[in-house]
């Protein structure tokens, strides 16, 4: 790999971290979510500083090009990233639905409350 190309990714890769921490600092993102963004910064720093690994790692799986190697992790993170989001995105369709619920009976007791004067 050429060493601009090897500086340009880590220093890309460090930058991310850095505006993912920051991005958690200023409150604009939650905690839970930062870990798999940081994990994945970790990774694209290691790849840019062991280029070797992307080989070593296709290797191990048998995969013919290393480029294709890089391509299944980047899509592993990736599938990894949209199940996180959409877990999330399960959990707070359930919360909006139970809280409907109970305003729509809060709302209904009132109503009745000043029927009833």
């Amino acid at each position: 790999m050429d060493r601009v190309l090897q500086l340009m990714l880590i220093a890309a890769a460090i930058l991310f971290a850095i505006y993912i921490i920051a991005m958690v600092n200023r409150r604009k993102l939650q905690l839970k979510y930062t870990l798999t963004w940081l994990l994945v910064s970790v990774i694209f720093i290691l790849i840019s500083i062991f280029p070797k690994l992307v080989f070593t790692f296709s290797r191990i799986l048998h995969i013919v090009e290393p480029v294709n190697a890089l391509y299944f992790i980047i899509i592993s993170f990736l599938l990894i990233i949209v199940f996180t989001l959409t877990r999330a995105v399960s959990n707070y369709s359930t919360k909006v639905k139970d809280l409907t619920q109970e305003l729509g009976i809060l709302k209904n007791y009132l109503e009745n409350q000043e029927s009833h004067k």
